[in-house]
């Protein structure tokens, strides 16, 4: 994951949500396309969080995801992910995405933690140490 979609990364409570803000930017990308990866990224956090952010996690399936409204070029909006079945290896999570308190996207995905891609690599490539500082991650992990 590059982390160039979200702008900031409001909070996470371990084993229960992750919550982000960004903006759909304007450009020849599917809005669509862009909150889906959003909501993957924002579900990577809560996942995360369960090792530590020490492991690689890939996106390896969207069940169902629906959009609502597309029209959103440069509107803030509110970035949620949870799960009922968070495990340390993989889960399946919920993604919402919220402008102005209206639900204008929701998706179900699965996310799995690979280990490291490189072997021999101690740190994690995905969750890169400035990534972590940017958006000062760790400092945003509630109890």
């Amino acid at each position: 994951m590059r982390w160039l979609v979200l702008d900031e990364v409001k909070m996470i409570q371990k084993k229960k949500i992750a919550s982000t803000r960004s903006r759909v930017p304007a450009g020849s990308i599917s809005p669509q396309l862009l909150m889906m990866e959003m909501m993957a990224q924002t579900g990577a956090l809560l996942l995360g969080a369960e090792k530590d952010f020490e492991e690689d996690l890939i996106f390896a399936k969207i069940d169902q995801a629906d959009f609502n409204d597309i029209g959103l070029t440069g509107e803030v909006i509110e970035i949620e992910a949870t799960s009922e079945n968070l495990r340390p290896e993989g889960a399946w999570l919920e993604g919402t995405i919220r402008s102005r308190e209206r639900i204008v996207a929701q998706s179900r995905f699965l996310l799995m933690n690979v280990g490291h891609f490189i072997p021999g690599q101690v740190k994690s490539f995905t969750f890169h140490d400035r990534f972590m500082d940017y958006f000062q991650v760790r400092e945003k992990i509630q109890a």
